[in-house]
């Protein structure tokens, strides 16, 4: 049943977007090709009609029972079908693809439950909130740092997952305080804080290395931010000093100089 419905979806997608295209071609396109030609070569001729008065002819000849410039707007409204063509195959690549990531978010945001029952491991790590901090009631900026140190920790070793508004015994905190610090109140400001984060403190290239998956649980919504390998060494900017993190078994170890170089050394041949 999928497939016949993506065909008929497919074909009332070409068929609104090639009628859209002909119609285009014909009151866009074709119009402003004249106007086009009129002012190249208005100056050539003495004689050469008004603007108002070229573009009415040639447009309306082309529907006159004679017909005169019917083959120019035969061929604009074919070159215009062509690019309603061309948008209805993007536009229903993008919504297969937007169909595609809905569902693997919805299967994603099904495994969490297990993952924070499973406990923090190498590749998982909770920490109770971004920002907030819950002991001191106010925003504690230091705690950016922590997530930072971890995020390199992942990087720099096999990615993992890292579960924001889950506290280490794996009791749901949820993400309202952070939320109500951000200037965006919600998942996207959320998001974005983080993103930010990466950026100052790791590199702006690795931000597309990371991947947001948001749950509700206990009626409190959580962050799941899943990390990929980097592609090079990553330090973590603290002050004037660079700083080499990798996962070790459930915690994020800080490496000196000559272990970070040998580690280096193996994990990016």
């Amino acid at each position: 049943m999928k497939l016949p419905l993506a065909s008929i979806t497919f074909k009332k997608i070409t068929s609104v977007f090639t009628a859209l295209g002909i119609l285009s071609g014909i009151f866009i396109i074709y119009p402003l090709t004249m106007m086009i030609v009129w002012l190249e070569f208005s100056h050539m001729a003495v004689d050469n009609p008004a603007l108002l008065v070229f573009m009415k002819n040639r447009f309306l000849f082309g529907f006159l029972p004679k017909f005169e410039y019917f083959e120019m707007i035969a061929l604009f409204s074919i070159l215009g079908g062509i690019v309603g063509l061309c948008f209805a195959a993007a536009t229903y690549s993008y919504a297969r693809q937007s169909r595609s990531l809905k569902f693997l978010l919805n299967e994603r945001q099904k495994f969490i439950p297990q993952i924070i029952q499973s406990g923090e491991t190498e590749s998982i790590e909770f920490k109770s909130s971004l920002r907030w901090d819950l002991q001191g009631k106010c925003v504690n900026k230091a705690l950016e740092t922590v997530i930072a140190k971890t995020l390199a920790g992942f990087f720099n070793s096999r990615g993992g997952d890292l579960l924001i508004g889950v506290s280490d015994d794996g009791a749901i905190i949820g993400l309202a305080f952070d939320y109500d610090t951000l200037r965006h109140k919600n998942a996207d400001g959320f998001e974005r804080m983080v993103t930010d984060i990466v950026t100052k403190k790791l590199g702006g290239d690795l931000s597309t290395k990371l991947h947001f998956t948001f749950a509700r649980m206990e009626d409190k919504e959580i962050c799941m931010i899943s990390v990929e390998p980097a592609a090079r060494t990553v330090y973590l900017q603290e002050g004037n000093n660079q700083i080499f993190y990798v996962r070790a078994g459930n915690s994020t170890r800080k490496l000196d100089v000559k272990e970070a170089l040998e580690y280096a050394r193996t994990r990016w041949k």
